[in-house]
């Protein structure tokens, strides 16, 4: 009786080893089929996110420098208007409205083009700016998550390391623990998946929202610099050459029939004298 209960005891020992041997096995085998996957996945995710988050950087950068390039030319843009305005006023009144408002249209491509950029950069760079903060949580996340699959693994050695020889009560213990790693590692990949599954939609809502509203700003204001160089254009080509000709010498001409008139007077008195004497 007493050789039987130690079989017994013998045994079952034997088994709970068996079985833990039997865990540990599918529990390396999972770890090894998953390990590739996770490390890949999570590297991949790394990268989306911290190029998502230079390339927003970049945009907004260059909004900015877009609108800065616009003022600087405008600037230039400027003194050619001025330079118009000076010499139009000192033309004859042939070409003078032409002139003047040929300048006009020009300062208000200019003013138009410089309010598009300003408001286009004024909507468009925080959104630009807020997706640091998107990308910083995102990386926490993703912290979060290699936390837990490290928490896992360590519960995973440590289940090894007893094997039998501490008795099933401890080996109970840890694998309960494992079970509760476990757990916590797949809700940590659950919250990683929904995050990214919603960076992607976000990324691609604001990058379309970013482009169709720059082209949109664009296409408005190239319309509206169109208008006016139309206008600009029509007033070149209803400037006529005869008239201006006409009216320069018609202001000049004054001033040489002034000085002729005195002469021709002269020419007659002379003309009169000459008959008186005869």
């Amino acid at each position: 009786h007493q050789g039987a209960g130690t079989l017994k005891a013998v045994v079952s020992t034997q088994s709970t080893g068996y079985f833990i041997q039997i865990n540990l096995s599918l529990i390396r085998m999972t770890k090894r089929q998953s390990s590739v996957k996770e490390e890949s996945a999570l590297k991949q995710y790394g990268s989306v996110i911290t190029s998502t988050e230079v390339m927003f950087q970049k945009i907004g950068e260059s909004l900015v420098a877009s609108a800065a390039s616009a003022s600087a030319a405008r600037d230039k843009a400027d003194l050619f208007n001025v330079c118009l305005s000076e010499y139009a006023n000192r033309e004859n009144k042939a070409i003078r409205g032409e002139m003047v408002d040929y300048c006009e249209c020009l300062k208000a491509v200019e003013d138009k083009r410089q309010a598009a950029l300003d408001a286009m950069t004024e909507k468009l760079k925080p959104i630009c700016d807020r997706w640091k903060a998107i990308c910083t949580e995102a990386h926490t996340s993703l912290k979060l998550l290699c936390a837990a699959r490290d928490k896992e693994a360590k519960a995973v050695r440590s289940l090894e390391k007893i094997k039998c020889k501490e008795g099933s009560k401890k080996a109970v213990q840890v694998a309960t623990d494992l079970a509760e790693k476990q757990t916590e590692l797949a809700k940590k990949t659950a919250e990683v998946g929904a995050l990214m599954q919603q960076f992607h939609a976000q990324k691609l809502g604001d990058l379309k929202l970013i482009l169709s509203t720059y082209s949109h700003i664009q296409m408005l204001s190239h319309a509206r610099a169109l208008e006016f160089y139309t206008r600009s254009y029509q007033d070149m080509v209803d400037i006529s050459v005869e008239e201006y000709v006409e009216t320069a010498l018609s202001e000049t001409m004054p001033m040489a029939n002034s000085q002729s008139t005195p002469a021709l007077a002269t020419s007659d008195r002379s003309s009169d004298q000459l008959n008186v004497t005869k």
